[in-house]
């Protein structure tokens, strides 16, 4: 009889590991794009004047890479190229290179994944401001967000993301025809607020020995 259970609890056991969405030694990466809704407050010493507001800043693409280091946490890395709005001599452009980790609270059912996260990193931006003026920033960006995976079978799924940017730019500069302001003259542009991605997400399982 105790064999008889031994060998239950066994079984119970090993099909809960085998049926995690997410584990030690799993390899998960994403692809989507999405939108976002920030809040912009900016100086420009060429005119002395404020700049605030709030605009729909594009993501195309979001790439995200990731380890299972426990069956609870992975570690990765994410690359976002963002479009952070068009004036009238063409769009500002930009992108963000962050290391993340995640914490899959909900990770019993291996057709499902919730993986929240922070991550912290490097973002830049560029463009033309106006027809005569040049900006550029960058400096640290930090993310927070809560991205669930939805899988139809072992390999391949769909994600959703919702989550909230803080870039923190220690550097600008505005280019007023060949004149340059930086942050010494008080040039400043800070930024934030929440996105929505949604994209493709793979996985394959590194150690499945036994399955």
């Amino acid at each position: 009889m105790k064999k008889i259970l031994l060998s239950v609890i066994t079984l119970f056991i090993a099909q809960s590991v085998f049926s995690q969405a997410f584990k030690f030694g799993t390899v998960a990466a994403d692809a989507g794009v999405g939108f976002g809704i920030y809040g912009i407050k900016a100086y420009s010493p060429v005119n002395n004047s404020n700049i605030s507001g709030v605009g729909i800043i594009g993501t195309l693409p979001r790439v995200n890479a990731e380890f299972g280091v426990f069956k609870f946490l992975g570690v990765g890395v994410s690359y976002r190229r963002g479009t952070y709005g068009k004036s009238s001599a063409g769009p500002i452009r930009g992108s963000d290179v962050m290391v993340r980790a995640n914490f899959h609270v909900a990770n019993k059912n291996e057709k499902f994944d919730l993986p929240i996260g922070i991550g912290y990193g490097y973002s830049k931006f560029n463009g033309d401001y106006t027809a005569t003026q040049y900006i550029y920033a960058k400096g640290g960006i930090l993310n927070v967000h809560v991205s669930p995976h939805f899988y139809f079978g072992k390999y391949v799924g769909m994600h959703l993301s919702v989550g909230y940017n803080k870039h923190l730019y220690n550097k600008c500069e505005i280019n007023d025809e060949g004149t340059i302001y930086t942050e010494a003259d008080g040039a400043s542009w800070r930024m934030g607020g929440v996105y929505f991605e949604f994209g493709v997400s793979g996985r394959f399982h590194l150690f499945n020995k036994g399955e």
